[in-house]
């Protein structure tokens, strides 16, 4: 009788963790659905497929955002898949990109050396 018990154990363990799969996956289903029905004029959003802009405009299912100046574009509310918070100018007093490497590794890009057009292959002549 002890493997019954074990396999009794092993299956109330399967439902529980399904339970708990379907649970979670149906409040972010909800969460998702909340979203996008609060979402207004003004807001910065991100599709589904990565595109980000403003939402000028909701009629319905029907969501248009500005992609750019001027340039509007038709989606379905379905295809916001999150609000993207607003983003505020960088601090004055923000380190650079040396200062925040590590080591003192110089990340800035280097400034161009002037070519001689003359060398073949594009390669510069010493001096």
């Amino acid at each position: 009788m002890g493997g019954g018990s074990s396999q009794l154990v092993f299956l109330l363990i399967m439902v529980a963790l399904l339970v708990f799969m379907f649970s979670r996956t149906n409040k972010q289903r909800k969460a998702q659905q909340e979203m996008q029905s609060n979402v207004g004029p003004g807001a910065e959003v991100m599709t589904t497929s990565g595109m980000f802009g403003t939402v000028v405009e909701v009629d319905g299912d029907v969501v248009v955002l500005e992609i750019a100046p001027g340039l509007h574009t038709r989606w379905t509310r379905r295809a916001v898949a999150r609000v993207v918070p607003a983003v505020d100018a960088p601090a004055a007093s923000a380190p650079s990109a040396q200062e925040q490497a590590p080591g003192g590794l110089n990340l800035a890009k280097p400034e161009e050396t002037p070519r001689d057009d003359d060398a073949p292959g594009g390669a510069t002549r010493a001096q």
